[in-house]
């Protein structure tokens, strides 16, 4: 009979196996309840510095973004172009506090709060905050823009809000930049290149040369290669075989053209709509109810008309002010057009103001007053009150068409005569202005255009449909290029990277992007609509980050080999050879003569791009025979027979050129360093 210790001993293994499973089963259980392995893989947006980026970290991080430029621009509705913008700014910024904040900090680069005020205050404003305070008819930086939209910060939680983003911005901006000058600082050529740079593009060769292609060798010469000489040259050149997250990718597109019924139906869709557009008692309203894009609200003289088609309408009284309906190509879209206002403008005028905050109505409305009483004390009045950069100038905006300030600014100084004070208000805030001066009045027309655009049917889209779908089962029972050839369908190639969001064939090419990097080798996709076209597609290779299989690379390796072979092979052919001539008549070709071969040249007369050649030649002693030079072409021989000295360029000047080079696309290059460094691994595409 087992005894109590034995039960306990026994008892305590059995509790400790039943603890255990239970557990286990415990904890597989959540993980596969949860997906707390499997999802979080399945959700991983990316990785940065070993820091994991789920799908639900990216989203709010895009969600804060979308919100700040929500309040920028009024809207929500943003198109591809701009979604884009902020899912790249989102992952910018979590780069910027998993990898590069963090290695800035160790370094002790910083930026004081001398500096914030410098890039919003200083001589120099800031480019980034700039871009967000920018003329919409200029497109150059607007102190006024900024200082209207400063005095509501303290009370706007909005304008709050945005504003903390705007410095914070800029502040990484310049911490960027900071680095990079840092970098830049360390990126001078030295006396030894510099001088040695010199040599070479001063010193002309007049050299023979003996070039024996590799072509003109049997393969058989090179002698027969190994797997093992495959591996080892793998695996002393594998850098050479790295790659990137890509994905290549097969497709068919379906052409989803407007057929002669759908162009019959738009046609008489548009002259109807022409007909009350004729009618219409406000052109411009018309216009902007019914065009697929936003009509231009401004007015045109004769000679800056921007669309030289409504010239005659406008002017000349064609077809009584009235165009269209015109069908344009390729863009298969009606233009219709009217003259809906004419106004006599300045071609220039001169004024100067003084900017208030919204809030100071009651203020604007008393200097407004003591200006009509006496003008002359605008300049100082300006530089006591107005929040705009013109202060210092007596508030003076010097010389501008009507065009180049916002349509209330304008128009308002225009219906104003010369002198006069008026109070302004506009999206900068409240302007005390006066118009100083107004050049010659004429004429000029405001156009009221719609454009409609032919889309395709249903039964268009069915007919392209039927065929995409009859390609699909076509495929399903051979494969995808077989397919293609039987219906006489164009298949097209293309390699799709980690970071694209677009292909060169296409404008939006998100969903063949996503797709592709969804799926596996071989996957067959459903039918995509692409730019307004059905696309079809199929991966067929899929590569990750990391290096090429070395079954893939092998016939690059074998024909390195080979070439290694032949050279070698070339070298007992030439064996007892004293002279370049001899050379030649041991390899059954001809001597090249090259004559004031220069050390820096790219190319040699007869032969052509030889750069490696050439920097070999560069440092072969005079009268002497060397060899052999390989590249991936040729073996060379050379015999330099003199050398001449030039005076091509300075010490001073090939400095200045190498510091240019070296700094070529430094930006880009110290990007893909501190990515590499930091081991950022970008998976986007397979969300968004």
């Amino acid at each position: 009979m087992a005894s109590l210790n034995d039960l306990r001993t026994r008892g305590g293994w059995v509790l400790t196996i039943v603890l255990a499973v239970a557990m286990l089963a415990f904890v597989l259980g959540d993980l596969f309840s949860s997906g707390s392995i499997f999802a979080s893989r399945q959700n991983r947006v990316g990785k940065i510095n070993g820091e994991v980026i789920d799908y639900q970290v990216y989203l709010n991080q895009t969600e804060n973004i979308k919100n700040i430029y929500t309040m920028l621009w009024g809207t929500s509705a943003f198109n591809a172009d701009q979604y884009d913008m902020i899912y790249d700014e989102a992952w910018s910024d979590l780069v910027m506090t998993h990898a590069y904040a963090p290695s800035f900090e160790k370094l002790g680069l910083t930026v004081t709060n001398a500096e914030v005020v410098d890039m919003i205050q200083g001589a120099y404003t800031s480019p980034l905050i700039a871009s967000f305070f920018s003329d919409p008819q200029t497109g150059q930086f607007s102190a006024e823009a900024m200082a209207g939209f400063l005095t509501q910060v303290e009370s706007d939680p909005n304008a709050f809000a945005i504003w903390n983003y705007i410095k914070k911005r800029a502040s990484e901006q310049r911490l960027l930049s900071n680095f990079t000058s840092l970098v830049a600082e360390g990126m001078n050529a030295n006396n030894l290149e510099v001088n040695r740079s010199v040599e070479m593009a001063n010193n002309a060769s007049n050299v023979k040369i003996v070039s024996k292609q590799y072509y003109t060798i049997a393969d058989s010469l090179a002698g027969k290669i190994s797997d093992s000489q495959i591996k080892k040259y793998y695996n002393e050149h594998k850098e050479l075989y790295r790659q990137k997250n890509s994905r290549e990718v097969d497709y068919v597109v379906f052409n989803v053209e407007p057929s002669e019924a759908d162009y019959a139906a738009a046609k008489a869709e548009v002259e109807a709509l022409a007909e009350e557009f004729k009618a219409a008692a406000d052109p411009m309203q018309f216009a902007t109810a019914n065009s697929y894009d936003r009509p231009d609200y401004s007015y045109y003289s004769k000679n800056r008309m921007i669309d030289v088609r409504f010239k005659g309408i406008a002017f000349e009284n064609e077809n009584n002010g009235f165009y269209g309906p015109v069908l344009h190509e390729p863009s298969n879209t009606y233009t219709i057009a009217r003259v809906a206002d004419y106004r006599m403008m300045p071609d220039s005028m001169e004024a100067r103001h003084i900017l208030l905050s919204y809030d100071q109505k009651d203020l604007a409305d008393s200097i407004a007053t003591a200006l009509r009483k006496n003008s002359k004390q605008f300049a100082a009045l300006a530089e006591k009150y107005s929040l705009d950069g013109s202060a210092a100038n007596g508030g003076k905006l010097g010389s501008f068409t009507p065009e180049q300030m916002i349509p209330e600014f304008s128009n308002a100084l225009i219906e104003a005569s010369t002198g006069k004070i008026v109070v302004i208000e506009s999206q900068f805030g409240i302007h005390v202005a006066q118009a100083t001066w107004k050049g010659k009045m004429s004429k000029r027309a405001q156009i009221a255009k719609i454009n409609i655009r032919v889309n395709p049917s249903d039964e268009t889209l069915q007919l392209a449909s039927n065929e995409a779908n009859e390609f699909i089962s076509a495929v399903n029972e051979s494969n995808f290029a077989d397919a293609a050839a039987k219906l006489g369908l164009s298949k097209r190639s293309i390699t799709i990277n980690n970071k694209d969001r677009q292909i060169y064939t296409f404008k939006d090419a998100r969903e063949l992007i996503r797709w592709s990097f969804n799926n596996k080798e071989g996957a067959l996709s459903n039918i995509m609509d692409i730019d307004g076209d059905y696309v079809v597609a199929t991966v067929t290779k899929v590569r990750k980050e990391g290096y090429k299989p070395i079954e893939e690379v092998a016939a690059s390796i074998i024909n390195s080999l080979r070439r290694e072979g032949k050279a070698a092979h070339v070298a007992t052919l030439v064996e007892g050879a004293t002279t370049i001539e001899e050379v030649a008549e041991k390899l059954n070709t001809t001597v090249i003569d090259a004559e004031e071969l220069l050390g820096n040249a790219n190319n040699i007369a007869g032969m052509g791009p030889a750069l490696e050649l050439i920097g070999n030649i560069s440092a072969v002693p005079e009268n002497t025979l060397v060899g052999p030079f390989v590249d991936d072409y040729s073996v060379c021989y050379v015999f330099v027979e003199g050398r001449t000295a030039a005076e091509n360029v300075t010490a001073e000047n090939e400095k200045v050129r190498l510091d240019s080079h070296g700094l070529y696309r430094l930006d880009s290059r110290l990007n893909e360093a501190l990515e590499s460094t930091a081991n950022v691994e970008d998976n986007r595409t397979k969300f968004f």
